[in-house]
């Protein structure tokens, strides 16, 4: 396409300049027996630099139609250079992202999940990912008029696992929602739950291929998330050679899976930073003040 726009844009341009020496008494080069054609040649020889010598321009006005044309061919030159390596430099990976998120419990904890995968694999392999995901949310408040209000905030949303060295196949990140967690107990069709508009996902990642850094990002509505189901599996072996296969048409798949409140404590285990729940402390009386007003 960019070829093609660059064709586009030399041959109007050579006509133009065409069509100004046309209009010339002498045409382009003191002989007014020359036809379109042939100045339409002299505009192509002089805009490339080819110069073949059989034809000069002729008159102030032909030099100074030469000099503009000259300048004109060198701008459009460089500017469709720089695009096209920009083009080719700029690092193309294929990062499949699920659709909806799933709220279940894993381990005998409630996680708020999501999976991604390179679907180009070992052909475009990336390297050094990180994933952040963050939610964010509106804050009523009444102004210094009486009037309703808000303004928004954005929180980050630890994740149990967030950087991987590669990704040859389907990674599954869990955010858990213990009582460290901002989400903890909330219900997103109740206050402060439906302050909640939208979470969204950033992937960093460097292409193996060109060492460069990419970035991809991906936005999940409260209404994508899956309450009481689990993803489906993506992942088969063939018969012949046991390798892995991931089927990413099933990215987004999903089957009924059960959540409840409270959960097992220490699913992670005893050394784990996260904090781990009260079982005797009901989900209705859970610390909903970090999305408040």
């Amino acid at each position: 396409r960019l070829s093609v726009s660059f064709l586009g844009v030399f041959i109007i341009m050579n006509v133009v300049f065409a069509a100004f020496f046309y209009s010339l008494d002498g045409r382009c080069c003191g002989d007014s027996s020359y036809t379109f054609g042939d100045v339409f040649a002299f505009t192509i020889q002089t805009s490339t630099t080819i110069g073949y010598g059989s034809s000069s321009p002729v008159g102030y006005v032909a030099n100074f139609l030469v000099v503009i044309l000259s300048y004109t061919s060198i701008l459009v030159n460089t500017l469709f250079a720089g695009l096209l390596f920009t083009k080719f430099v700029t690092p193309i990976i294929n990062i499949e992202i699920s659709e909806v998120m799933t709220l279940c419990n894993v381990n005998g904890v409630p996680c708020l999940t999501f999976r991604l995968g390179n679907s180009d694999g070992k052909l475009n392999p990336v390297t050094d990912i990180n994933v952040r995901l963050t939610y964010s949310y509106q804050i009523p408040y009444t102004d210094h008029n009486g009037e309703p209000n808000f303004f928004r905030q954005t929180e980050e949303l630890r994740l149990l696992s967030n950087r991987q060295h590669g990704l040859l196949e389907v990674w599954t990140l869990r955010h858990v929602l213990d009582e460290s967690s901002p989400l903890f107990g909330l219900n997103f069709k109740e206050h402060p739950g439906d302050k909640i508009y939208t979470f969204t996902l950033s992937i960093d990642a460097v292409q193996d291929l060109t060492k460069s850094s990419v970035n991809v990002q991906t936005q999940f509505d409260v209404q994508d998330i899956m309450i009481g189901h689990t993803f489906s599996n993506q992942v088969s072996f063939e018969p012949d050679t046991g390798r892995a296969v991931s089927d990413y048409s099933k990215m987004s798949d999903c089957e009924p899976y059960p959540v409840w409140y409270p959960a097992r404590a220490n699913a992670y285990g005893e050394q784990s930073s996260l904090a781990t729940f009260d079982k005797k402390k009901p989900s209705s009386s859970l610390d909903m003040k970090k999305l408040g007003p």
